[in-house]
């Protein structure tokens, strides 16, 4: 009768420390997390330094600073009154110092169906998200309210888009804060680069 020689080829796979070899062991793929909650200690500051904001709602804009910042829904002073308003219904806010730049980049989109908005092209995705952050790729985003900027990606959470859409006069870069729930279309304006495998060595000629 022929000898079982299973358990030797198995044992032979192993390491001294009876661990399977390190070459044998798959790596997993990395899964891009989105950043802390930034977005939360963002609008916690702007309520601390009571900064004059824009919040824009599919309605219109309301020009107020901030009483208090929550999960579901914001407390604004407009014009003196605490307004309450939900977050569901906001499109994006920006400081007012930054009003200008924001007139002037936004773009409008009429292909957007505003009273029927639907999700179009690439899904909002993490990965998306964090390569065009990591390699500097330009995005265009698009609202359900027609609204549309370009810039460049400062931070992102499950919730919000912080973008860079330009220089703020000599004095600093505008941005403006996405609700994502708002987003209907992005476009990475470049192609992204392939990520080398972390375990490819550089070959000399």
């Amino acid at each position: 009768m022929s000898e079982d020689t299973t358990k030797g080829q198995v044992d032979s796979a192993k390491k001294p420390d009876g661990k399977t070899s390190a070459a044998k062991v798959k790596k997993k793929p990395r899964k891009p997390k989105p950043m802390p909650d930034v977005a939360r200690m963002y609008i916690e500051h702007q309520t601390r330094d009571q900064t004059p904001m824009v919040f824009v709602t599919r309605d219109g804009e309301l020009r107020a600073t901030v009483v208090q910042g929550g999960m579901y829904e914001h407390v604004l002073n407009v014009d003196g009154e605490p307004t309450t308003v939900k977050k569901v219904t906001l499109e994006y806010h920006y400081k007012q110092i930054d009003a200008d730049t924001v007139a002037e980049k936004v773009a409008h989109d009429p292909s957007i169906d505003t009273e029927n908005p639907r999700r179009q092209g690439r899904r909002l995705s993490n990965k998306d998200l964090w390569v065009s952050r990591q390699q500097w790729i330009p995005v265009r985003l698009t609202l359900r309210a027609a609204a549309q900027f370009t810039g460049l990606i400062e931070w992102f959470t499950p919730y919000a888009i912080k973008l860079n859409i330009g220089l703020r006069g000599e004095d600093g870069t505008a941005s403006v804060i996405l609700h994502r729930h708002a987003i209907v279309r992005l476009e990475l304006l470049a192609e992204p680069k392939e990520e080398r495998p972390s375990d490819q060595k550089s070959q000399k000629d």
